[in-house]
């Protein structure tokens, strides 16, 4: 039986400038496997001249993933069209052209330039999507962790700034706190004991507090979860009482505002402090653990 031989669809081409990547998709639709250099993204830009307006924060991300060297060769193509017009990846490019680093990509071109009404029509691909895909546990509420423990880390005591986490910074700063996996463990299990407080708040308090006195926060956490045994003044049981109630006056409760009050339930627990009344300044940052 002779065997099949798959033919050379996709064309190595390392290093090209702009006209010899016009001269060639002249020739019609084909596929290449290319170096885009800086230089090269910013010539292409220049013939970016039908596209949906450039989101910088988009670039912002794309960028740290590129610096980061965390830009693998995933398949994802940059596409343009028969005549040089750039029809998808005006953002990738804007990224490497920003970021100074050449990266090696897939692109379509010589495409009939009709064809971008149907490009980028699907659901872009989450960070939990991917966690999922990694078969790690509670891949939402890790991945919501993540970006709030991201957050934090970067000074944001307010989680009220536009800038978020793309997949790659997550994963590595899972790599970088593997314990924050068993935070989302703990969140997950608590907030089925006690439904009034969001996973990711929970398990972001989980991942400061375990690093503040781990066995003072598997108790606090077991705490919540049952309320067992707390006396009237006991900071956990304002908590409690604070959050059921407002949930039940107002419906919603403000992300960062969950978190206040899991900061300041720990920070008067820890000082033996009793607690009648929890009481949160609206808009206020999120207080440090002790």
């Amino acid at each position: 039986m002779a065997t099949a031989v798959a033919p050379d669809l996709v064309m190595l081409a390392p290093e090209l400038t702009i006209g010899e990547l016009n001269q060639l998709a002249a020739a019609g639709p084909q596929a290449l496997r290319v170096t885009i250099t800086p230089s090269l993204a910013k010539a292409l830009l220049k013939q970016n001249t039908k596209n949906r307006n450039l989101r910088e924060a988009t670039v912002g991300d794309y960028v740290r993933d590129i610096e980061s060297g965390e830009w693998p060769l995933n398949g994802e193509t940059i596409k343009t069209a028969i005549n040089g017009d750039v029809l998808d990846g005006q953002h990738r490019l804007a990224a490497i052209e920003k970021a100074g680093v050449p990266v090696e990509t897939f692109m379509v071109i010589g495409l009939p330039p009709e064809t971008q009404a149907t490009m980028d029509a699907g659901r872009r691909r989450t960070t939990a999507d991917a966690l999922t895909l990694n078969d790690e546990s509670h891949a939402t509420a890790l991945a919501s962790i993540l970006r709030r423990a991201w957050a934090w880390k970067r000074g944001d005591r307010k989680f009220n700034q536009r800038s978020t986490p793309t997949t790659a910074e997550c994963r590595a700063l899972l790599e970088q706190h593997p314990e924050i996996r068993r935070s989302a463990e703990i969140a997950a299990r608590t907030r089925i004991a006690f439904p009034h407080i969001p996973a990711s708040a929970l398990g972001t308090a989980h991942w400061l507090f375990n690093a503040v006195d781990p066995g003072e926060c598997a108790e606090f956490f077991a705490r919540v979860g049952d309320g067992a045994e707390l006396p009237v003044g006991h900071p956990i049981l304002a908590l409690r009482s604070r959050v059921t109630s407002e949930r039940a006056k107002e419906g919603t409760i403000p992300w960062a505002r969950h978190l206040a009050y899991l900061v300041h339930a720990w920070n008067a627990q820890r000082e033996d402090r009793t607690l009648s009344r929890m009481v949160v300044k609206p808009g206020a940052p999120v207080p440090t653990p002790k």
